[in-house]
């Protein structure tokens, strides 16, 4: 097996270890730091950064120096110890992809990358957990399933990894199970806020319109993704204005799209204008957490990002939502 079958990525660097992570560590009063997942060892070999001596590692690799365990199956229970690594990522449609599905269907049964069953594991072998996970776990369905448990989340705007961009953030789990939780949300060193109030500020369509995407005959034009440089950031603009040949838009477009938003008459100058202050106010209030992370930072050093078809959609209905009462308020007053 290789590191694709393994879904390796050796952390290199310990910036993963923010002031609130050590802290939640040391708050744990655990006095063994166990990696089910110990790979080259690093997050063990900086224990003492974090005040720990003691260290326990596994590893379904036989080739590294831990004691063999397949942490996807069953994880041993070690009493006061706090798991502390950086599971396996491997999603389903990319073990397919890659063809390197045989012997691993069952690790997909319920789970669509193998980080999800890595950490079921976790918390029920250990009360309390340290984990470098893709950061899409914050807008993912399977967040739901373990947010009680989650004390706080760290987006890591550095890069701990030295064969991969994939963006992460570190999860802190503890033993108090709590239907109510409030969940602390960090960037790097510095506190957002809690993820319920990011949670809140999600948008939603209303349902209201008809609107197509990745239809070349709209008129609104989506640049779906921040690019590399910082002057072409995700925008809303009309289809005269996107330099991109229209006959690479298909129906599973999800970077550059073209709308169609039908029996709306509405200038487009407006609509654009309206959708791309509703986007920057809501990149504003959720410091761009609620947008899916995309692989390696722009030029400034910050997170790209990309727009879900629906938060644009909500973003589109809004807009014209807006757009039609001021268009009949100013009816209203000519009469």
């Amino acid at each position: 097996m290789n590191k694709k079958q393994l879904g390796q990525y050796f952390t290199k660097k310990d910036l993963w270890l923010k002031p609130q992570i050590k802290k939640f560590i040391n708050d744990s009063g655990c006095t063994i730091a166990y990696d089910p997942f110990a790979g080259d060892g690093d997050l063990l070999l900086c224990a003492k950064e974090y005040d720990i001596d003691n260290v326990v590692g596994l590893d379904i690799d036989t080739r590294l120096q831990w004691e063999y365990n397949n942490s996807l199956n069953d994880i041993p229970h070690i009493d006061n110890a706090i798991i502390i690594t950086n599971p396996p990522y491997l999603t389903n449609y990319s073990a397919k992809r890659k063809k390197i599905i045989d012997g691993m269907e069952s690790y997909f049964e319920k789970y669509t990358d193998l980080y999800q069953l890595a950490i079921i594991k976790m918390l029920e072998a250990q009360e309390y957990v340290v984990a470098i996970i893709p950061e899409t776990f914050i807008n993912s369905n399977f967040l739901n399933s373990v947010k009680n448990r989650i004390k706080s989340i760290t987006i890591l705007i550095e890069n701990p990894f030295e064969d991969t961009e994939n963006p992460v953030c570190v999860v802190c789990f503890d033993n108090n199970d709590l239907p109510n939780r409030i969940t602390e949300v960090y960037i790097g060193d510095k506190y957002i806020n809690t993820l319920n109030y990011l949670k809140s500020k999600s948008m939603e369509p209303l349902k209201k319109y008809k609107i197509n995407f990745n239809k070349v005959n709209g008129k609104l034009a989506i640049r779906a993704v921040d690019m590399p440089s910082t002057d072409k950031k995700i925008q809303f603009m009309s289809v005269e204005k996107l330099s991109y040949d229209l006959k690479n838009i298909k129906h599973s477009s999800r970077l550059i799209t073209v709308v169609e938003v039908e029996d709306i008459d509405i200038d487009i100058n407006l609509l654009v204008d309206k959708c791309n202050n509703l986007l920057k106010k809501y990149r504003e209030e959720t410091m761009d957490i609620n947008l899916s992370p995309f692989k390696g930072n722009a030029k400034d050093g910050t997170r790209r990002r990309r727009l879900d078809y629906k938060t644009a959609r909500a973003i589109i209905e809004q807009a014209v939502e807006i757009l039609i009462t001021e268009n009949s308020m100013e009816v209203e007053n000519i009469w």
